[in-house]
């Protein structure tokens, strides 16, 4: 191998990693209505295969540091991706709804090992620039989201199979896998960063980053569920509805990506880019306000803090972590507990609605999650500080 291609080859197995995370989950909520009607199966039942994989990937994240101490990381992430591969080809047989949550669940393991070994990795490779390898891991998973997104239910009208069309996501998922095969792992331990000091991490900063994490993934899964709804009750098509939603998760790719440059150019520092994007998640809930005779504000403002949050919620975990196993550890602590939070919002708002409306409830819940990731952030700030 050239030595341009071992440069490249870490940024293609961050890239192809962080598209993975997302198809499994992705490319089945546009074909769920051709699922229901030829398994005849109840919405309750169609929603375990959206809500296990989200479950497993809060509850079993710590697998991805107990992996890594019994195989190693290149080992670890080649098992995950061989199991993600092996479970989207099972879905070539998705006339069994049986089979469909097994490979559910087996989306939620191999996911839930890959995000904080990825993010170790990052540590152990990406020291001196972690912010931009953060920001193309976030940005991909942004990609993979949308790709399967929009060409599932186009792969599944081609072959007249909807199943084919969810197993095709085996194809880049074997892919990235190959990347990390191709990779040499240092067998030397992981050294520490020079940019960042060593500390100590206490459980009220376990608390503060597990927090965070999980109400920046709840406002983006809130978002991205009820805004439709509200944009439909306001007087709006189902299709420009759609089009707003999507507006904000084109802003949120779009910030994601050029994380590194905004805070290189502003200047800032993990915890201000927090600061400053957890500000701008209270302007754009505000913004909810003016849905009516300015649609388009509150989804753009939306995407344009979640696009930041994210990247910044990956990166906490480097900043307090002394080297790469230790930041897998943290990762996957915080984030059992932030996908379990993130999860559980887009119900709770779901509640609210029944008792007092779209607008209201989401109104009050998501401007009540930005107030409260300020507060958070402001807490973690005082840590970093120590």
């Amino acid at each position: 191998m050239t030595r341009s291609a071992k440069m490249l080859l870490p940024w293609l197995m961050i890239f192809g990693a962080g598209i993975c995370l997302r198809t499994g989950i992705a490319s089945l909520s546009p074909i769920l209505d051709r699922i229901e009607r030829t398994l005849s199966i109840s919405n309750a039942e169609l929603g375990l295969l959206t809500t296990l994989p989200v479950l497993c990937m809060g509850g079993l994240s710590p697998l991805g540091h107990r992996l890594e101490r019994r195989l190693g990381l290149k080992r670890a992430m080649v098992t995950a991706f061989t199991l993600l591969t092996i479970v989207l080809l099972l879905r070539l047989d998705g006339h069994s709804y049986g089979l469909l949550l097994c490979t559910a669940v087996g989306v939620g393991v191999g996911d839930a090992i890959i995000r904080p070994l990825l993010s170790g990795f990052i540590k152990g490779e990406f020291a001196s620039c972690a912010s931009a390898a953060m920001s193309v891991y976030a940005a991909s998973m942004g990609v993979g989201s949308a790709v399967a997104a929009f060409g599932t239910p186009r792969i599944s009208d081609v072959t007249g199979s909807w199943p084919l069309g969810l197993a095709f996501w085996a194809l880049p998922t074997a892919l990235a896998g190959l990347f990390w095969m191709l990779w040499r792992e240092d067998s030397a331990a992981p050294a520490q960063s020079v940019s960042q000091p060593a500390r100590t991490i206490s459980r009220s900063c376990i608390l503060g980053l597990t927090l965070f994490f999980g109400l920046q993934a709840g406002i983006n899964y809130v978002a991205i569920a009820w805004l439709p709804s509200l944009y439909v009750t306001l007087g709006y098509s189902d299709h420009t509805a759609g089009l707003l939603v999507a507006s904000m998760m084109l802003a949120q790719t779009g910030v994601s990506f050029s994380m590194h440059a905004i805070m290189r150019v502003l200047k800032l520092t993990t915890i201000k880019a927090a600061l400053v994007f957890s500000g701008l998640a209270i302007l754009g809930t505000l913004s909810l306000l003016l849905a009516k005779p300015l649609p388009w504000l509150a989804p753009l403002t939306i995407g344009l803090a979640t696009g930041g949050l994210f990247p910044v919620a990956l990166l906490q975990p480097l900043d307090f972590a002394r080297d790469r196993s230790e930041v897998t550890r943290l990762a996957g602590l915080t984030q059992t507990g932030g996908y379990l939070l993130g999860g559980i919002l887009p119900w709770i708002t779901g509640l609210l609605i029944d008792q007092s409306g779209v607008a209201p409830a989401l109104l009050t819940l998501l401007t009540g999650s930005a107030g409260l990731l300020t507060v958070v952030t402001v807490l973690i700030r005082r840590t970093y500080q120590k």
